[in-house]
């Protein structure tokens, strides 16, 4: 990315270590490795995302949760958070995954491993 190639130019090193996160976040790469990648190029490592499409250990839970039919009020008794802070997940969760219902989220869930289809 920092050298120029013939369809864009060389990015700085600010610019370069943005598009590795952002595709680290959409999904498209590999988060450790994308991360290494940046260590050894001298750019430091960041909080682990330990999800696919960039999820967050709570969200993960939360699509837990709502794939086996929880609803709102029920992942916020659960975890012990508002209903509006499960709302804010869920959101989120649609967001990162690119679901716009709570099945399609559960098939994204599924696809990556995040549920045992058994256990549905």
């Amino acid at each position: 990315m920092l050298e120029p190639r013939a369809h864009r130019p060389a990015l700085t090193d600010k610019q370069a270590v943005s598009a590795m996160r952002d595709a680290i976040r959409s999904g498209a790469l590999d988060g450790d490795a994308a991360e290494a990648v940046l260590s050894a190029a001298g750019n430091g490592t960041r909080r682990r995302v330990s999800g696919p499409a960039g999820l967050t250990p709570r969200e993960v839970e939360v699509l837990i949760l709502i794939s086996r039919g929880a609803q709102t009020g029920e992942v916020a008794d659960q975890l012990g958070i508002s209903r509006k802070t499960a709302g804010t997940h869920i959101e989120r969760i649609y967001t990162k995954t690119g679901a716009s219902s709570r099945s399609t989220a559960t098939l994204f869930a599924l696809r990556n491993g995040l549920l045992d289809p058994l256990d549905l």
